[in-house]
């Protein structure tokens, strides 16, 4: 090769090189404007070979400067390390230097090879510095090229000027404008004249117009020569101003004020608006900081909207959140009846966050936000945000779902705000800005909402860690052992309880143990608003008390063992509104009338339930004769119940199914429901209860020869005393879930 040449840098070998070409290994520099400079390509082949005569616009300073060192400017070429000395260093040194940008474009165009330019800017991620990327777009960047610069967080140049062919000007345009709306900080880098008067020069004043609305735009007039036709013409205006670079350049400016001085004093920053540049002392510094006017310093206005219909701004919001993806219900016109903030940047609209206040809920809720990408910046949205907030003059929970999709609508950003996330599940998070207490029924509806409520998932669990712990903080304060199943030990009449199964060992004793988070979730939502009672017949074990209790409920349980009762009423004697009764409850007459009834009975023959002798007490219904006994006592129990239930309530069953000798089902559940049919009342919903479902496989290794699948769910049968027409009236709103 013609004027090779072989070289040590850093004790790496560099391949030889073409001296008139640039060397194909990185550097980064600072230059004379204070900008760091790392070139990834250097030379432009594509752009010499558009224009050959003096490059772009003839005025191409880099191909000037190649010239004056003798470096051939119309081969690009691509630059690498030389190894991972040679890394360490450039990375090292970089992040000496004070600015958090970097600047990517000042001698050679990047898009020769935008894998290439990727690949190294990838490696630079390291100096924690914004790359800051200027092109004219001589070549075409892929999807996955724009996907990669938005994970760098790149700022884009685009370089166009009102010089350039219309064909140019609509390529470079389209180029931005997919850049902006994959969400990319991206500046449209205008090289700009003044123009004379001739039809050539109103031609390029208009492009120029044109491409200057493009908003954010970075005016960069065209340093030129002497002898330029253009400016012997008359066609381009030029002037010599002494604080440019240099001293005394030719400039064409189309307006006076344009900054031609060193980058640190610059407001545009080159669309990166980060930190001061190295050469600033430490007070100028702290100046510069206060008052460095922004590239991106728009008329911020925000205007409320009662209604998104009647604005006038019904189609700007459709098409911006039919562009968003995620926003697009905003587009409908059931959702546009919410109101809205409006953002205007400089009297356009550029985004807007829809919201409902809700009386009849009391609650506040944020609904579907967007501000088009290319105007978005974390400060911008938060001041939207917090202009939504100020509608909130009713001092209502306010809540919001975070998308993981959305790039603003993030968790993060919204507890920097004051929101705290009540439930995070399947990547949203559910959030408020206020006491978590004020969303602890949509919490509950976000773990059922179906009619299975699976009672293993994380969340469920969660909040039955929680009242578990309570109880037993409450055994260990009273002294009552085991108090989640105090007095029940050794009740399981099988040969093996499922846990033994799989563990070895008993769980609770094998004893049945009613699940407190299913408690909770039941007098939520089955309790009236203006419900006070609770009457639980055939009582058992202290959780719905418990629950009810903390609630601030009355609650009454008929209990036949005294054990029971008296292990319940001390865990529970901080609720003065909260007893056990021992009574018979197929015969028991609660005084008053409740709002409520719940019972969890027992299965038939599944446990035995003994008293302080060690006895089944005499009418207990396990201890039954037969399961039509059993049925009789429970059925009485609960007519009994019926009478004491006011009109227009809820009686619920926590119950489940076992089987006779045969090991045919006795049909309980559905005895129950057919019980409640004909006394008059409504079953109104048939909930399946689903419990850990690992003891039950092991269980079916036995069973399956047999046909019998193991059963993992009790029912929850809900029945309606009273006219269903009257639910809505009398059961407080769940709200926007």
């Amino acid at each position: 090769m013609s004027g090779a040449t072989q070289l040590r840098l850093l004790g790496e070998e560099i391949p030889p090189w073409d001296r008139t070409t640039y060397r194909p290994f990185l550097t980064a520099t600072v230059n004379r404007k204070g900008v760091l400079d790392v070139d990834t390509i250097k030379g432009c082949t594509l752009g010499m070979q558009a224009y050959p005569d003096g490059g772009c616009y003839g005025e191409c300073y880099a191909a000037r400067t190649a010239a004056r060192y003798g470096r051939d400017f119309t081969k690009s070429i691509c630059r690498q390390w030389t190894g991972i000395d040679h890394r360490s260093t450039i990375i090292r040194a970089m992040m000496k230097y004070p600015a958090q940008w970097y600047r990517v474009g000042t001698f050679g165009d990047p898009s020769y090879d935008w894998t290439h330019t990727i690949a190294i800017l990838r490696e630079l991620r390291w100096t924690k510095k914004v790359p800051v990327i200027i092109t004219k777009h001589w070549r075409t960047l892929s999807e996955k090229h724009i996907s990669d610069l938005v994970w760098l967080s790149a700022v884009m140049n685009t370089s166009v000027s009102g010089l350039d062919t219309d064909e140019e000007i609509a390529h470079r345009v389209g180029e931005l404008d997919r850049l902006r709306a994959a969400g990319i900080k991206s500046v449209c880098r205008v090289v700009t004249c003044d123009y004379g008067t001739s039809e050539w020069s109103r031609r390029c004043k208009e492009k120029q117009d044109y491409l200057l609305s493009l908003e954010p735009t970075i005016d960069n007039p065209l340093r030129i020569s002497t002898d330029n036709p253009r400016l012997l013409s008359g066609e381009i205006a030029a002037i010599k101003r002494a604080d440019s670079i240099g001293g005394g350049k030719l400039v064409s400016l189309h307006r006076d004020s344009i900054h031609l001085g060193g980058c640190r004093s610059c407001p545009d920053q080159c669309g990166a608006d980060v930190g001061p540049l190295p050469d600033t002392k430490e007070k100028e510094t702290s100046e510069m900081e206060l008052n460095q006017p922004k590239l991106f310093n728009e008329v911020i206005e925000f205007l409320h909207v009662q209604s998104v219909i009647g604005s006038g701004y019904e189609a700007d919001v459709s098409k911006l959140a039919i562009e968003d993806g995620i926003a697009h219900r905003a587009a409908r016109k059931n959702m546009q009846i919410h109101s809205a903030i409006i953002l205007l940047l400089n009297g356009k609209f550029s985004g807007f966050m829809t919201f409902q206040n809700n009386h009849v809920c009391k609650e506040f809720c944020l609904l579907q936000s967007v501000i088009k990408p290319e105007l978005y910046t974390d400060d911008l949205y938060k001041e939207m945000v917090l202009k939504v907030i100020e509608q909130n003059t009713s001092g209502y929970p306010a809540i919001m779902t975070t998308n993981p999709k959305s790039k603003f609508e993030t968790p993060k950003l919204y507890e920097s705000l004051g929101f705290k996330t009540y439930l995070a599940m399947s990547g949203f998070c559910y959030m408020v800005h206020g006491d978590l207490s004020t969303v602890r029924m949509k919490l509950l509806a976000h773990i059922t909402m179906t009619n299975v409520w699976d009672s293993v998932k994380a969340e469920w669990l969660k909040i039955k860690k929680e009242w578990n712990r309570q109880i037993a903080e409450a055994g260990e304060k009273n002294a009552i052992p085991n108090p989640t199943f105090a007095t029940r030990e050794g009740c399981w009449q099988g040969e093996n309880g499922f846990a033994n199964v799989v563990t070895g060992h008993s769980h609770n004793g094998n004893a049945s143990v009613l699940d407190p988070t299913a408690c909770e979730v039941i007098l939520r939502f089955f309790m009236p608003k203006e419900g006070t009672r609770i009457y639980n017949p055939f009582g058992g074990g202290v959780q719905f008390g418990f629950v009810s209790g903390i609630y601030g409920y009355e609650y009454v349980a008929s209990e036949l063992r005294k054990n029971q009762c008296d292990a319940n009423n001390v865990l529970c004697k901080e609720f003065s509104g909260v007893q056990w009764v021992q009574s018979d409850s197929a015969t028991y007459e609660p005084e008053g009338m409740f709002d409520l009834v719940f019972t969890c009975p027992p299965y038939y023959r599944v446990e035995r339930y003994v008293d302080y002798d060690g006895k089944a007490p005499e009418g207990e219904i396990n201890s039954l004769s037969t399961y039509d006994e059993f049925r009789e006592a429970l059925f009485s129990g609960y007519r009994r119940a019926i009478a004491h239930l006011n009109d227009n309530s809820f009686f619920v069953v926590m119950t489940g199914d076992s089987r006779n000798s045969k090991g045919a089902f006795h049909c309980s559940e559905s005895e129950t429901e057919l019980f409640f049919k004909e006394s008059g009342l409504s079953v109104y919903n048939k909930i399946v209860y689903l419990e850990a479902e690992f003891t039950r496989l092991a269980h079916a290794k036995k069973t399956l020869n047999m046909r019998k699948f193991p059963k993992r769910e009790q029912k929850i049968i809900v029945a309606y005393k009273g006219d269903i027409s009257k639910i809505k009236d009398k059961f407080s709103p769940i709200g926007r879930l």
